[in-house]
């Protein structure tokens, strides 16, 4: 799957990995397994890991659409909700860029922040330091910050 997502209870976290290459399917695909899950609750907060995408097919319309559909689903559920994108290389920044624009476009209630690490996320959040143990263990570490592109 280039897209798993798991919860971090019990945090109020989503972490979801994305590998390879993704397409608008596995975005909608993984989206709508999400929100079946029985254990999503409204107003969890969502980390999207990009650090391992290589590549993206996701045209400009279907992700202004998906995007607006995000914002219209947390507006009727009255939960506000953060999504932290984290990544390192052009194609995940570009991703990235493009889903955070078209966010704050719509009317909703769903801000976007990109973010060079896992650590980043719990200061934002005011998250007790010892969540970042509820992480998959490769997310535990700031290394891959070294790795991030130069500007």
């Amino acid at each position: 799957m280039p897209i798993e997502s798991q919860l971090l209870t019990p945090a109020p976290l989503v972490y979801s990995r994305f590998t390879g290459r993704v397409t608008f399917e596995d975005f909608t695909t993984s989206s709508q397994a999400l929100h079946a899950n029985p254990e999503f609750t409204p107003g969890m907060h969502m980390i999207l890991d990009m650090l391992n995408l290589q590549d993206f097919d996701v045209g400009f319309d279907e992700m202004k659409a998906f995007t607006a559909g995000i914002q219209e689903r947390h507006r009727k559920r009255g939960e506000h909700v953060h999504i932290f994108i984290v990544c390192s290389n052009e194609q995940s920044t570009w991703l990235a860029e493009m889903f955070r624009s078209l966010s704050e476009l719509e009317d909703g209630i769903a801000s976007v922040d990109i973010v060079q690490g896992f650590p980043d996320i719990l200061a934002i959040l005011d998250l007790p330091r010892r969540t970042i143990d509820l992480f998959p263990e490769d997310c535990r570490s700031e290394a891959h910050l070294l790795n991030r592109l130069s500007s």
